[in-house]
């Protein structure tokens, strides 16, 4: 509390403001996790991990503990994460706080997210703060774009890799006055034709094996991003973003056809308008509102059956729009938070060939939630209840088929209430504790009540997923000055997570997939993670996660499996040289123990992978980067019958200003 004394010598009482310092990378905003703060566990990638190299989202991610990734080919083809063995469908998405995940489902394809305007990503394993509204059974990623300054800057790269791989972007970042702009651009273009075993479905046959390259795996895409943002006053800012992304892929066959002209086209446009006003009231209250409008097209074009079943020629569209309100009352010993999204979103499928009528699709959906954070023995222990409540509304419209079937308009309401609590209590100067445990619900998505694209086969008789997630674990830090190591963080944890109807995908021999409920599956595993700074010059970092995933089906034949696309366990090493304006490294990854099916008879090659890497900086102006991933050689299949690419090697330059 302050006093000021005036020359009557009487007093005034000034409220008590409580400022929140700025305790990461770049300052706070109304509406960020203060990470100081959230009893989750979390990982932060930050831009100079992955600015101007060759590599892609996945890549970047799979480093990290807790994390799985699998992907069906090279850069930029279909990728999709796990954490702390879920689905991809159980991990939420975020860019700036807007949700990607949608109601049509299929989980967020991670190569459609480019990382040339991504300032940093974050990743809450399990518990998630209450800025994210539909957090889910896995836990949320949130990609951070970069934010204008106050100086101007920007830089350019350009770069070029193996299997013809071209990769350019460039940004520019200006402030004039109280108006500020960023301009972001990012251009991919691959063959993806890398060579490959191909034993044409026949395991125990060697003998028609043969070595080919990928056929139709290219992709071309590019990424535009513009910000722009005014300061009405000291405490009032709006901001407008607009990101256009587009992809043009084909389509590679399980058989490496050849004949194969298969593709996936790709448009998407988010918009978001924010209005941030700062310390307003009397209680000096800070909020953020948001107005977001997204919108999405996939062309599908498989014309001869060559991928999926039958004939495919579909346009599905995708269109978001909603409201998100977020306020937070901080005072000296706590913190209350509350978070408001409202949003409505419509998926029109299209048939082109005429066959059959689409299913036209609608969900509404509502989320209020509240999370108090109290700070207890001068801010060593905290403690954060939180609630979560869910409306959401399903509509499927009626449709008149071309033979005059009808299909009835079906509708469905759901209300979820979902607690959550974290404990985080700084017992030494060096030990930090932290528990979370907190219950989750996920609704089908319409891909897997309705099937897509001919290699995935509704189910209209999905129940929801509900579950109950709870960690607990420690992270220590010491710093030493005049010694060989200069610094040592270690964390760990256990965690667990009870899931009934668990929503899984099965395929058949041919690889046409469905989901089916699991009545009851148990996810539980532990993680660790190390960084040590030693010698001035070394950095070593590691991590490992050993989780076990069991199927508790009423299905006999399935009851004890494991559950498939779920690695048992996770290693990475990395060591790091730097010295002078060079950078060199050696990085080591390993993926081991996972099953393709349900009934654990297709078993996957374990996976290993080693990369190195230099940088080098000059005149103060201009990076380059080389790279050499997998350089053992190895082959392996994340997908079944969908093979990743062997040795490669990437070269790129930055010029920065």
């Amino acid at each position: 509390m302050c006093h000021a004394q005036d020359n009557n010598t009487s007093l005034t009482t000034i409220d008590t403001i409580v400022v929140r310092a700025a305790r990461q990378s770049t300052p706070l905003q109304t509406g960020d996790v203060d990470l100081s703060q959230t009893p989750s566990f979390y990982t932060v990638i930050q831009r100079d991990a992955f600015e101007g190299k060759m590599t892609d989202l996945a890549q970047v991610i799979e480093k990290e503990a807790g994390i799985q990734v699998r992907q069906s080919g090279g850069i930029g083809s279909f990728s999709s994460i796990s954490l702390r063995g879920s689905s991809s469908e159980q991990v939420m998405i975020y860019v700036d706080g807007i949700l990607l995940n949608d109601a049509s489902g299929g989980g967020v394809d991670l190569s459609n997210i480019s990382l040339s305007d991504v300032a940093s990503i974050e990743i809450f394993r399990g518990s998630a703060p209450i800025q994210f509204g539909n957090a889910s059974i896995g836990g949320v990623v949130n990609i951070k774009t970069l934010r204008p300054s106050d100086a101007p800057s920007g830089n350019i790269s350009v770069g070029y890799g193996s299997f013809n791989t071209i990769k350019s972007s460039a940004f520019i970042n200006h402030k004039i006055k109280n108006w500020d702009y960023l301009l972001s651009a990012e251009y991919l273009d691959t063959d993806n034709d890398f060579e490959f075993k191909n034993t044409n479905g026949t395991l125990w046959n060697t003998s028609d094996d043969k070595w080919e390259d990928r056929e139709n795996a290219q992709i071309e895409q590019i990424n535009l991003m513009g910000k722009v943002g005014v300061d009405l006053n000291n405490r009032t800012r709006l901001d407008f973003m607009n990101q256009w992304f587009q992809k043009d892929q084909g389509i590679a066959s399980w058989n490496n056809n050849p004949d194969n002209d298969t593709t996936l086209d790709t448009q998407r446009n988010i918009s978001t308008l924010k209005l941030t006003m700062d310390d307003i009231t009397r209680f000096h209250i800070n909020t953020a509102t948001k107005l977001n409008l997204s919108w999405m097209e996939e062309e599908y074009t498989d014309l001869y059956g060559q991928v999926g079943l039958g004939t495919q020629h579909t346009r599905n569209q995708t269109l978001k729009y909603g409201i998100n309100s977020f306020a937070e009352m901080l005072t000296d010993t706590q913190i209350i938070s509350v978070s408001a999204d409202l949003r409505h979103e419509t998926y029109e499928p299209e048939d082109l060939t005429g066959q059959q009528e689409g299913h036209d699709s609608n969900r509404t959906l509502f989320i209020l939630g509240i999370e108090d954070t109290l700070m207890l023995m001068n801010e060593r222990l905290k403690i954060t209840p939180a609630l979560r409540f869910t409306y959401m509304e399903n509509q499927l419209k009626d449709e008149t088929t071309d033979t005059g079937a009808t299909l009835e308009e079906m509708n469905s309401d759901e209300t979820y209430v979902k607690p959550q609590l974290g404990v985080k209590y700084q017992l030494l100067n060096w030990l930090t504790l932290k528990a979370n445990v907190g219950s989750y619900v996920r609704e089908p998505s319409f891909f897997e009540l309705f099937g897509d694209r001919g290699f995935f086969i509704g189910n209209m008789d999905l129940d929801a997923e509900e579950g109950v997630n709870w960690d607990v674990g420690a992270e220590t830090l010491w710093k030493f000055k005049d010694k060989p190591i200069q610094r040592i963080a270690f964390n760990a944890n256990y965690f667990q997570s009870d899931v009934d109807d668990l929503i899984t995908r099965v395929y058949d021999a041919r690889g046409i997939g469905k989901s089916d409920n699991i009545s009851s599956s148990l996810i539980y595993g532990v993680e660790a993670g190390v960084n040590i700074q030693f010698l001035e010059f070394f950095t070593f970092a590691g991590n490992l996660t050993i989780q076990d995933t069991e199927n508790e089906s009423d299905v006999t034949a399935f009851d004890g499996k494991k559950l498939p696309g779920r690695f048992e366990k996770s290693y990475m090493a990395r060591l790091e040289a730097h010295r002078w304006n060079t950078k060199v490294y050696c990085e080591y990854l390993a993926d081991k123990d996972m099953y393709y099916d349900t009934a654990n008879l297709l078993e996957a090659k374990d996976k290993e992978s080693v990369n190195i890497g230099i940088s080098y900086l000059f005149a103060h102006s201009w990076q380059i980067h080389g790279e050499v991933t997998n350089i053992q050689d190895n082959h392996y299949e994340d997908f079944y019958r969908y093979p990743l690419p062997g040795r490669a090697f990437f070269l790129s330059t930055k010029y920065m200003f």
